[in-house]
């Protein structure tokens, strides 16, 4: 029995980057923002740097002030779908870190 809450013990033993990045995709943002200490740890204990990026991105977006069109600044925005991207590839099975393999 741990002391995190149950959908942070999801992350916790999550086997592989791609169980990780399902996990980033699937959780609700505000999780991310109430854990972020926690998720941020994990992430960089399981050394995926692709999940971190991803992760810092949201946190950065969920934190930006926003324009008068309600979005956050656009270079907030790109960066984050930018990193989205990344982790959608590995949440397929896709290429990891270092990985050349880029699905069609």
């Amino acid at each position: 029995m741990t002391d995190l809450l149950p959908i942070i013990e999801e992350l916790a033993d999550a086997p592989d980057d791609a169980a990780r990045a399902q996990w980033l995709l699937s959780t609700p943002l505000a999780v991310l923002l109430r854990d972020q200490v926690e998720i941020r740890r994990l992430l960089a204990e399981a050394g995926f740097h692709e999940g971190l990026a991803y992760f810092e991105a949201e946190i950065a977006a969920l934190s930006a002030v926003r324009g008068r069109d309600g979005l956050a600044p656009f270079t907030v925005r790109m960066l984050r779908e930018h990193a989205r991207i990344g982790v959608q590839v590995i949440a397929r099975g896709g290429a990891g870190e270092g990985g050349g393999d880029v699905p069609n």
